[in-house]
């Protein structure tokens, strides 16, 4: 990750002094400082590469950036009081509506300071950012997509899989070859609450599109047939072999990515597009794994479809940057937004791999070492680009009663009968 910084921050940097695409916020001698609280970017992105970028191309805007895994938390108690930062990270879930009261409409910012946003950054992306009474509280930086999976193309030439599983079929094929060999085919953290709910989402859109999405609404029932084989196909994943025994038990990190795909025990990890980082063998997460002392060839592509819509991404904003109604120089904290959303902020961000982008302007430029690797991020990309709907449902009964129904089904529950339990929450939610 450091060289690739040190490359990039090279060449963005010579160029910054000669060209510059948004209004300098204070005459050249006056230093404005914003405050900035986040959990991204992280501490090597920030310090060795967009913090240097933006005070080339911005030298009288100084970004004072704290980084904190649980900013949320500092959050809460630093806006009751009025002591927030000029601009926080925010999550496009449930904190949005508790979030949403601190925020400067960011539609109405963007319309001031960042000319053409509407045609360069994804409606899609946006409309995660805004709350159901149209409130757009912050600019959304960088999408994440579900449901994909990690491969190993090593394991998969000695145990005979000859490619990629394109159908559930060929998938439960291939569980079996990987079993045969003594492999767990596909390693699961069934364990977690979100990966539950956000293969909920995933599966049922393959069996009706959108429907989900108009039951958390209450204008459907989630006792409908599509849900009912939402649930039967997620069982079968457990039943079929695909997912390894006792997939209820593991929890995706560090588990099942560490233990088992990571050592060498599992030939599919099912994962976000956050994930694409190690089909590079020079990503920083797999040094000195086993995968990466063997030497094999990694590689990222869609989970089969088992429905007869087909397979459809979806996804959701990894995070969107909000200005503080209180903030002091709102023009200087746009200027500093509009390069982490569709400057060379954002361009840097997208070249470590950390998401996909949300602005049109922006694509992947960083270095490609892995046999499969562009074409591992053209594909999670595209589909990306076109997904279906978000990853999730942003309401915590909704979804703990999905996440319950889940868990139960895989162990021989009917799912008739959980989906009944389901549809009572969303009543009471909804009424």
């Amino acid at each position: 990750m450091k060289k690739k910084f040190t490359i990039v921050l090279a060449l963005f940097m010579a160029c910054a002094m000669v060209m510059s695409n948004t209004p300098q916020s204070a005459a050249q001698d006056d230093i404005v400082t914003v405050t900035f609280w986040s959990w991204l970017p992280t501490t090597v992105q920030w310090d060795e590469g967009m913090a240097k970028a933006f005070e080339a191309e911005h030298p009288n805007i100084k970004i004072d950036y704290t980084r904190s895994e649980d900013v949320l938390d500092k959050l809460q108690v630093a806006m009751a009081s009025g002591t927030g930062p000029d601009i926080f990270g925010l999550k496009a879930d449930a904190t949005l509506l508790q979030y949403a009261p601190f925020c400067e409409p960011m539609d109405a910012l963007a319309d001031q300071y960042m000319p053409n946003w509407r045609t360069i950054i994804s409606k899609t992306a946006v409309d995660q950012c805004t709350t159901a009474d149209g409130i757009t509280a912050g600019m959304p930086m960088l999408v994440v997509g579900m449901n994909y999976m990690l491969y190993n193309k090593t394991l998969m030439d000695e145990v005979g899989i000859d490619k990629v599983p394109a159908t559930y079929a060929e998938m439960a094929e291939a569980s079996q070859k990987a079993r045969a060999h003594g492999y767990v085919s596909m390693a699961m953290g069934a364990a977690d609450d979100w990966q539950n709910a956000d293969w909920f989402v995933w599966l049922s859109n393959q069996f009706e599109k959108n429907a989900v999405y108009e039951a958390f609404e209450g204008k459907r029932s989630f006792t409908d047939q599509c849900f009912v084989d939402t649930l039967e196909a997620y069982a079968g994943f457990f039943q079929d072999g695909v997912f390894q025994d006792g997939a209820l038990g593991v929890v995706t990190y560090p588990d099942a990515r560490d233990q088992y795909f990571f050592d060498r025990k599992a030939i599919f990890f099912p994962t976000g597009s956050w994930h694409l980082g190690p089909t590079s063998p020079t990503n920083d997460e797999i040094q000195g794994t086993a995968i990466h002392n063997a030497g094999d060839i990694i590689g990222m592509s869609a989970i089969p479809a088992i429905g007869p819509e087909g397979f459809f991404a979806t996804t959701g904003v990894d995070i969107m940057l909000c200005v503080n109604k209180d903030a002091a120089n709102k023009e200087a904290a746009m200027i500093f937004i509009q390069f982490m959303a569709m400057g060379t902020g954002n361009q840097m961000w997208i070249d470590t791999l950390q998401g996909s982008p949300v602005a049109n302007n922006i694509t992947y430029q960083g270095a490609i070492d892995g046999p499969l690797q562009q074409q591992s991020i053209d594909e999670i990309n595209r589909y990306n680009s076109t997904a279906i709907g978000p990853r999730t449902l942003n309401n915590a009964e909704i979804e703990k009663a999905i996440i319950v129904a889940m868990q139960n089904v895989a162990t021989g529950a009917d799912p008739a009968v959980e989906l009944r339990t389901v549809q009572r929450v969303s009543e009471s939610v909804n009424r």
